[in-house]
């Protein structure tokens, strides 16, 4: 996904109330039923500027709701591969909290 700021055309100083009118006005261009793939960037956008939990995310994974924990554990994954972890600590981790 292209950077959310950019999108709404704000800056990370935005307030909530900048980041909200900017949405508004990006919507007021391009709507849903004229422009349903620019709206859904645009939505995406907006979501994850208006919830301090996923820009953190976005931030630091680069990626979208939808695909950060399939894509976390691939990542996870492929890094693991020929790790040679003691059994003590695989048992651990299978196990969980």
């Amino acid at each position: 996904m292209q950077d959310p700021l950019e999108i709404l055309g704000v800056t990370a100083g935005s307030s909530e109330a900048d980041i909200r009118q900017a949405y508004l006005q990006k919507v007021r261009e391009f709507p849903p039923d004229r422009a349903p793939e620019q709206f859904a960037q645009i939505r995406a956008a907006y979501d994850i500027l208006r919830n301090p939990a996923r820009l953190r995310e976005h931030r630091i994974l680069g990626l979208s709701a939808q695909d950060s924990i399939a894509r976390l554990s691939a990542d996870i994954r492929a890094r693991l591969v020929g790790v040679d972890l003691p059994t003590d600590t695989l048992l651990m981790l299978a196990e969980g909290p």
